[in-house]
């Protein structure tokens, strides 16, 4: 009876150690397979459309960096994870000294997850204090807003850093590992300020423009801040849900984290390559000025510029269409 609890006991550990590595690596590759088909995507549109050559550039210098940190970090980090559960899963059975040599092997590979990772979350942020730099136009209120968020996101960013590399020293791994929950706290935080910063923006000089065009231009402004709304609280999430599971050392959902970095971004992307934030009104030159990230404003971005240009386009839609009627209606008289 003895023995026939020992393996009892044995086989349910193993179980248990399985388990985590098991729902990590699973997620790890679902989320890979929808992030290589949304990069995909983003390169047949910008390449298939004909799209303004800085904007493609810029695009392509945005979401290529950015998919290959994030998706280096992730594999590393699968890797990691499989060799620590098997690791743990041989712990009884393997020598000491090879026990040790294992777990500094699993801990270099964390760390060069980590510093991919970083890097990966300063072009994401990146993207965002662009467009914040961008939407917001003038110096003074670029100053106000977007300077001191520039300054936060860099500090984060090194404090991040930081705590990777100590989370990779024996020593001081535990100091390590309370310094890179702050940061990815931090980084919640951040996306949380950045985001309402570009929405908010953007309704509030959608105002006349809503006013002017009616129900067409409204449902268009919707679902650009709607999806600009939606890629950060899908980051954000992602970083909650890893801090509160980080302390169930058999769950480890860094990979979660390690792509919804790249994913969030490249999903507006995405739909600025579809084309989805042109004008929705037919027939008209129209642009949404403000989402044009890839173009700063000419002459200013304030809401009165963008009015004006909105009422004279319309106007010269209007002078077309009549002009048209005219040419119609002598034709019939004739």
């Amino acid at each position: 009876m003895p023995s026939l609890e020992l393996n009892s006991e044995s086989l349910y550990s193993s179980k248990s150690i399985l388990l985590g590595p098991f729902i990590s690596v699973g997620l790890m590759l679902f989320l890979l397979g929808i992030y290589v088909l949304l990069f995909v995507l983003v390169l047949y549109f910008l390449f298939g459309r004909a799209t303004n050559a800085i904007k493609r550039k810029l695009h392509l210098a945005w979401v290529t960096p950015l998919f290959l940190l994030s998706v280096s970090s992730t594999v590393i980090k699968g890797v990691s994870i499989i060799k620590q559960g098997t690791v743990t899963l041989s712990v009884v059975s393997i020598s000491p000294k090879g026990q040790m040599s294992a777990w500094e092997y699993t801990s270099v590979l964390d760390l060069l997850a980590g510093v991919f990772y970083v890097l990966a979350n300063c072009i994401a942020d990146a993207i965002l204090l662009y467009r914040c730099f961008v939407i917001w136009g003038p110096m003074t209120r670029n100053r106000i807003f977007v300077f001191p968020l520039m300054a936060l996101v860099f500090l984060t960013n090194a404090i991040g850093l930081i705590g990777f590399i100590l989370g990779s020293i024996t020593t001081v791994a535990r100091l390590g590992g309370d310094i890179t929950t702050g940061y990815f706290i931090a980084n919640a935080v951040n996306t949380f300020l950045l985001t309402p910063t570009v929405a908010g923006r953007i309704w509030w000089l959608s105002r006349e423009p809503r006013r002017i065009m009616g129900t067409q231009i409204e449902r268009k402004y919707d679902r650009i801040i709607g999806m600009v709304v939606e890629s950060g609280l899908l980051y954000s999430a992602s970083l909650i849900i890893y801090v509160v599971t980080r302390q169930n050392h058999g769950l480890e959902l860094f990979p979660l984290v390690g792509l919804m970095v790249g994913i969030a971004p490249t999903l507006i992307i995405l739909g600025s390559s579809l084309g989805l934030f042109k004008s929705a009104v037919p027939g008209s030159r129209i642009m949404i000025s403000t989402l044009r990230f890839a173009e700063p404003l000419a002459g200013g971005d304030s809401s009165e510029a963008l009015n004006a240009n909105l009422r004279g386009d319309i106007d010269s839609n209007i002078g077309e269409a009549h002009k048209a009627e005219c040419r119609s209606a002598t034709v019939r008289g004739r």
